[in-house]
C-alpha cells in the first residue's frame, strides 16, 4: 500500500512545488551578478523597489549602494545580502539625496552600516525631498522626510572604501543633482552610476545642470565595461552614450523652439514631437518627457531653481 501510493505522493508534491512561485519571482527586484561578488539590484517592472541598488562583497566586509524606496524592498535586500554572505555590512553609499534612493537608509544603519555620501546629501535629504510631494505635503509626508537618515560621512571630491582585498573608488561627478557620486569596483570593471545614468529611461531633470551632466557622461564611459544605472537594466558604454544623446537632444530641441519664439504649451508640444520618434518607447517618456522639456526650458532661460549647496 505504501509503495503504490509513493509515486502519487511524489507527483502531488511536485505539482504543489511547481505551483508555488520561487523566491526570486516574489522579490521586488532582480538580483543580477555582474562580476564576482558584485550584484546589481534592478527594480522590477512594477516599480516595487522604486529604484536600483547594488551589493559589493570583499574578503572582510560588504558595501551597499543606495537603499531603495519601498520599505519591503529594503528589507528584502537586507535578507538577500544575508543569504549571500555572513560578512558584516560595513558601508552604505548614497549616490545622491533623492528619496527613492535613500528611504531605506535607517534599515542598513541599524544593521551596522556607516552611511557615506557627498556632503550635500546630508544638507538636502531632510528638506529638498519634500518637493517631490507637491506644493503642500501632508503631515505624514513631512514626518517621513524629516525622519530620513542622512550620511554620517560626507566628502567633496572622492574617497576609497576598503572591503578587504577589494577597494571601492567613490567619486563626485556633477550633473543630476549637484551632489552625485559614482561607485567604481575597479577590479571588476563595474560602475554604479546612480541617477547619472538611466538606461533607456527618461530621467528626472528637476535639479539638473545639463551642461555639466553631458561632460560627466564622457568621463563616466571611461574605464569600465558594466554600468549599473539608477533606473533601468544593467547597461554598457554604448547605453551610456545613448542616454547622453538623449540629454543633448532635449537640450537642442528646447533651444530650437526658444529660438523660434515659442513658449509654454506650444514649446512643449513642438519639442516633444521632435523627441518622440527616437525616445517615445523609453520608460517614463509619457510622464517625465513633458517635465523634461519644462525643466530644460527653465535651465536654458536661467529660471531653474536648484538646491543651494
Amino acid at each position: 500500500m505504501h509503495l503504490t501510493r509513493r509515486p502519487a505522493l511524489l507527483l502531488l508534491a511536485a505539482l504543489v512545488c511547481a505551483s508555488q512561485p520561487s523566491r526570486a519571482q516574489t522579490l521586488p527586484f532582480t538580483l543580477k551578478q555582474v562580476a564576482p561578488k558584485v550584484y546589481a539590484v534592478i527594480d522590477n517592472a512594477n516599480g516595487d523597489s522604486g529604484a536600483n541598488a547594488g551589493v559589493v562583497i570583499g574578503e572582510e566586509a560588504v558595501a551597499i549602494i543606495d537603499s531603495l524606496y519601498r520599505p519591503k524592498a529594503t528589507q528584502a535586500l537586507l535578507a538577500e545580502v544575508r543569504r549571500l554572505t555572513p560578512l558584516p555590512i560595513r558601508y552604505l553609499v548614497n549616490t545622491h539625496y533623492h528619496i527613492d534612493h535613500v528611504a531605506g537608509n535607517a534599515v542598513f544603519a541599524q544593521a551596522g552600516a556607516v552611511i557615506v555620501g557627498h556632503k550635500n546629501v546630508a544638507r538636502w535629504i531632510n528638506t529638498e525631498n519634500l518637493k517631490f510631494f507637491g506644493a503642500t505635503p501632508t503631515a505624514e509626508v513631512q514626518a517621513q522626510v524629516a525622519a530620513l537618515t542622512p550620511p554620517q560621512i560626507g566628502f567633496d571630491s572622492e574617497m576609497r572604501l576598503n572591503l578587504g582585498q577589494r577597494t571601492l573608488l567613490i567619486k563626485a561627478l556633477p550633473g543630476h543633482t549637484g551632489g552625485d557620486v559614482v561607485v567604481s569596483v575597479q577590479d571588476a570593471g563595474v560602475v554604479f552610476a546612480g541617477d547619472l545614468f538611466w538606461r533607456r529611461a527618461i530621467p528626472n531633470l528637476i535639479d539638473a545642470n545639463t551642461a555639466d551632466w553631458l561632460r560627466t557622461l564622457d568621463t563616466l564611459r571611461q574605464g569600465a565595461t558594466v554600468f549599473v544605472p539608477g533606473h533601468g537594466d544593467v547597461g554598457s558604454a554604448g547605453d551610456v552614450q545613448d542616454f547622453q544623446r538623449y540629454l543633448a537632444d532635449v537640450q537642442a530641441a528646447v533651444r530650437q523652439q526658444l529660438d523660434a519664439g515659442k513658449d509654454g504649451e506650444a514649446l512643449q508640444a513642438a519639442a516633444l514631437a521632435q523627441l518622440t520618434p527616437s525616445y517615445g518607447g523609453w520608460a517614463y517618456f509619457k510622464s517625465l518627457g513633458p517635465r523634461n522639456v519644462r525643466d530644460m526650458q527653465a535651465e536654458l532661460t536661467g529660471n531653474k531653481r536648484r538646491p543651494a549647496p
